[in-house]
């Protein structure tokens, strides 16, 4: 791993958790070797009692700061992928190599593009199979960004990001024995790509479940009984398709939506959270920055509201929300990778119109909040279980050793 994916306070450390979580969950025999970076590093005594669980864990401390030099250098006289370059290092390779000697493994499962250069390692190292999880096509999210970029150095910058990170994909796109794309939408980016592709297989992310019951996971649905309506957004605001998507919020939908009602309210956290923002506190739009806990953030409000422009993969906010019973409106963008109708069990927007008049019903209709929460959940219930999704993981790893 590219990183000790604790706290759970973002979607690239819930969705590695998620992992973590699963095969243990799932009885198998699990190992994690990753590294503590600097910019996310994480105290190893704060994290929970589950890594106690594991066979090995092995972290190290590692730079990965971005250095102004060393990005102008890449840029001017390299082809390489910088985002990728700066998880490439030397005393990895050597740490990984003593790990590979002194443990066996069936799989080995890369989590994210960012430790494909740790390949060949371990192919000279190892007989495991080789499995990628995508939780998302990385240059994808860089290409969405340079369209809707307004400034045309931004514009200039982020398609040579979005080009090179390409080029990194296609470098391995068939060294993997299998890979695990988030959705079919990914799944068909990445066949796109070559006609030598990996083989893939399909794993969604869930929802972790007791005894299967969403129920469990519910917050209270008597909140979506009353007039007034809390809407809310939750993220990392240092990851770019966060920042434009709040910034289309705050500075075109929540005003519209204020001028037409005032049973309405806008509350808004992550951390990293933009100076500028907190500006636009007012009545009725709370600005927090960083929450000590996002569940008790999130508990008294009913609506998820995220109005992605680019990104990629899934948003897995928006999976917990809906398991919660909390209404989800989004772009189509942001429901990617989720099989939910619009108007059963999400709500879908692109214009602020469409954000404004979703708000508005909602509002208005608080019967109709209650039959799409209870939707919501069904769908999270029968698709996106985790159990059964990582049960079925294991299987087809089963067929897949067998296939050699």
């Amino acid at each position: 791993m590219n990183r000790v994916p604790y706290p759970l306070n973002d979607g690239g450390s819930i969705g590695m958790h998620y992992y973590i979580e699963g095969y243990l969950n799932a009885g198998a025999s699990l190992s994690v070797f990753a590294m503590n970076t600097s910019r996310d590093h994480v105290a190893l005594e704060i994290l929970p009692a589950i890594y106690e669980k594991l066979s090995h864990f092995k972290v190290i401390d590692v730079n990965t700061d971005i250095k102004v030099l060393g990005a102008l250098n890449n840029m001017l006289f390299e082809k390489s992928s910088y985002n990728v370059n700066r998880f490439n290092q030397k005393t990895i390779h050597e740490e990984l190599v003593t790990f590979l000697k002194q443990h066996t493994f069936d799989i080995i499962h890369l989590d994210s593009l960012f430790v494909t250069d740790y390949i060949p390692t371990i192919r000279a190292h190892s007989e495991a199979k080789i499995v990628l999880r995508q939780h998302n096509i990385e240059f994808t999210i860089w290409e969405r960004l340079s369209k809707t970029a307004k400034n045309l150095l931004k514009k200039w910058y982020f398609n040579l990001l979005a080009q090179r990170l390409k080029a990194h994909e296609l470098k391995y796109i068939n060294q993997y024995d299998l890979v695990l794309p988030i959705s079919q939408q990914d799944a068909a980016v990445f066949k796109s790509l070559s006609k030598q592709t990996s083989p893939m297989w399909i794993h969604p992310f869930g929802i972790q479940m007791e005894n299967g019951d969403v129920n469990k996971v519910s917050f209270d649905l008597t909140h979506h009984k009353v007039k007034e309506l809390k809407l809310y957004h939750i993220g990392a605001m240092d990851w770019l398709p966060n920042q434009e998507s709040v910034q289309f919020l705050l500075e075109e939908i929540v005003p519209e939506v204020l001028k037409s009602t005032s049973q309405v309210s806008f509350h808004i956290a992550g951390r990293s959270m933009q100076k500028e923002w907190f500006g636009y506190a007012q009545e009725r739009v709370e600005i927090y920055g960083e929450v000590p806990s996002a569940a008790e953030f999130e508990a008294d409000k009913q609506v998820l509201i995220v109005p992605l422009k680019s990104g990629g993969g899934v948003r897995i906010k928006i999976f917990q929300a809906m398991a919660q019973g909390k209404i989800v409106i989004t772009s189509p963008i942001g429901l990617e990778g989720i099989e939910a109708i619009n108007g059963k069990e999400v709500m879908i927007a692109k214009t602020v119109d469409d954000f404004k008049n979703a708000i508005l019903f909602l509002q208005e209709n608080p019967q109709e909040r209650v039959a799409m929460s209870k939707a919501a959940q069904q769908l999270i219930a029968e698709k996106y279980n985790a159990a059964n999704n990582f049960k079925s993981l294991l299987q087809h790893y089963q067929s897949l050793l067998k296939s050699e």
